[in-house]
């Protein structure tokens, strides 16, 4: 697969005279959304699509804000209790869980037009 998404990426450039990176955007914002529809709260999702080999990856994450300021704990984390997953992680920084991915298929070649 990761093959296919770096032949998308190379023809979808080439034809609509957009840089790769705006399509590589285009994609894991398309993939994040699918990944998120497979949760019933509103969480964070990131998807990094690596551009050497096509092989990408998907994280749900969470805020990291200050114990008495977390209102959404779908997406947001105490400082406390991220420090006991992460002891290096500040305030304003990412909790990130790996996620399986999503299929590419029709939602890339979707993203990439």
């Amino acid at each position: 697969m990761s093959r296919e998404i770096l032949l998308v990426v190379d023809v979808m450039s080439r034809e609509k005279n957009v840089s790769k990176d705006v399509i590589f955007a285009a994609l894991e914002l398309a993939l994040a959304s699918a990944t998120k529809k497979r949760f019933h709260e509103d969480v964070d999702v990131r998807v990094d699509v690596d551009r050497d080999t096509g092989e990408y990856s998907s994280f749900r994450r969470w805020h990291v804000v200050p114990d008495d300021v977390v209102e959404f704990p779908e997406r947001q984390i105490g400082l406390t209790e991220a420090k006991k997953l992460d002891a290096d992680i500040e305030l304003d920084g990412f909790i990130e869980e790996a996620l399986e991915p999503v299929e590419f298929g029709r939602i890339g070649a979707q993203a990439a037009k």
